[in-house]
């Protein structure tokens, strides 16, 4: 799914910068398919790898998200949820497509990053008309 999803949105933005904002779900499934998600999430120009969102299950030892950021895709790196979104609010240009995917948290992430993608916005409009 989450290849589909990548894919589908560099084909539609092929002129736009695509970023992605993963939270794997189960300490399992992330031990099972951490290199498919790093595969997956490399097809965005960007990817944030939050931590597991472990619902039903306990920790397992030495399953992080680093198995998903440390499979060697320069693109996909760890992040809180704060840094991805101070990070992207830093480089987004109007037109870039920002996917939040996964369970827990990261769906409450989408009107935090227009929140500060609005600051910045308003910011880099005030500094214009002091210019």
């Amino acid at each position: 799914e989450i290849l589909q999803s990548a894919k589908s949105l560099k084909e539609l933005y092929a002129d736009r910068k695509v970023t992605v904002i993963f939270q794997p779900h189960l300490f399992s499934r992330t031990r099972e398919f951490a290199k498919e998600f790093a595969e997956s999430l490399s097809m965005a120009d960007r990817a944030y790898v939050l931590d597991i969102y472990p619902a039903r299950e306990q920790p397992i030892e030495g399953v992080t998200s680093e198995l998903i950021t440390g499979a060697g895709f320069s693109e996909v790196r760890y992040a809180t949820a704060e840094n991805a979104i101070e990070d992207i609010a830093s480089y987004a240009q109007s037109g870039d497509i920002v996917m939040t995917v996964g369970a827990g948290d990261v769906t409450a992430l989408g009107p935090r990053l227009l929140e500060a993608l609005q600051i910045r916005h308003d910011g880099d409009l005030t500094k214009k008309s002091e210019a």
